[in-house]
């Protein structure tokens, strides 16, 4: 290659490098536009939902996506979760930090119980998210919050039988309690991403599951999981299955009248051969 090609070479190189960079810009405002544009939606959603019993609960216990992250113990507490709520900082500031950072977000989650029996204590928990880039990669990182486990749940909350137990080892039941929390929906609320193996598993993706899927889709899982009214009168339009069949004339079947004639004309046949 002659220098005058390297030469075009390099500037064609450096000129798509500022294309890219203009591309990711495009991209972060378009997309923060569309957050502008809906987060007020969602927010008149969010009303709506609450006069909608157990949606939530419905939308998240029968997704089986879901079912994949947390324990089979922790369903029936989901039935005390009133709302859940993503917001995005960006849709309602224009400051350079908020554009820079606008895929940050946090998830609310209310827990609402009827009475003092509840099976999880009435409260409402933000947990809040940031996106970075480490190892060249996009991932999300979070500040651990704290939730009050429900009381049939706490022998198995990992933060508690830590600070029962602090400077002493942890008796082979107790290691197998703290397991069995840490695979509980409660503990993903102290997930950070920044300890694996050592935490709630998956947290990142069980995180990207609610924001991408489950929150924005809710209103399609939840018709999807309500039982079909037409199930019940399946069959009950069917037709008469003789109405307009053929009837079968084989000789077995045939009419009585057609017998005797053709009996008739065998014996006149014969007659006439002798």
């Amino acid at each position: 290659m002659s220098e005058t090609e390297s030469q075009k070479l390099q500037k064609s190189l450096e000129e798509l490098a500022l294309w890219e960079k203009g591309m990711s810009i495009a991209e972060r405002d378009a997309e923060v536009y569309r957050l502008k544009r809906t987060q007020k939606q969602y927010e008149a959603r969010r009303d709506i939902l609450k006069s909608i019993p157990k949606f939530w609960y419905i939308v998240l216990a029968e997704n089986d996506d879901f079912a994949e992250y947390v324990s089979v113990e922790d369903l029936k507490y989901l039935e005390s979760i009133e709302n859940l709520y993503v917001y995005y900082p960006v849709a309602e500031s224009d400051s350079e930090d908020a554009i820079e950072h606008y895929k940050d977000f946090s998830i609310t989650i209310t827990f609402s119980g009827d009475s003092k029996d509840a099976l999880v204590p009435t409260q409402e928990v933000t947990k809040f998210f940031k996106t970075i880039f480490k190892d060249g990669e996009e991932t999300i990182i979070s500040e651990p919050v704290d939730i009050e486990w429900p009381e049939e749940l706490k022998q198995i909350n990992p933060k508690l039988i830590k600070q029962e137990n602090k400077g002493k080892t942890l008796t082979k039941e107790q290691k197998a309690n703290y397991r069995s929390g840490m695979k509980s929906f409660f503990a993903w609320f102290a997930w950070t991403g920044e300890k694996p193996g050592k935490e709630f598993r998956d947290g990142e993706d069980l995180t990207r599951l609610i924001v991408d899927d489950l929150y924005l889709n809710a209103l399609k899982y939840y018709v999807m999981a309500l039982p079909n009214e037409d199930d019940d009168s399946e069959g009950s339009d069917e037709e008469d299955s003789s109405e307009g069949e053929e009837l079968d004339l084989s000789e077995d079947d045939e009419p009585e009248n057609s017998k005797r004639s053709a009996d008739a004309t065998s014996e006149q046949d014969a007659k006439r051969q002798k």
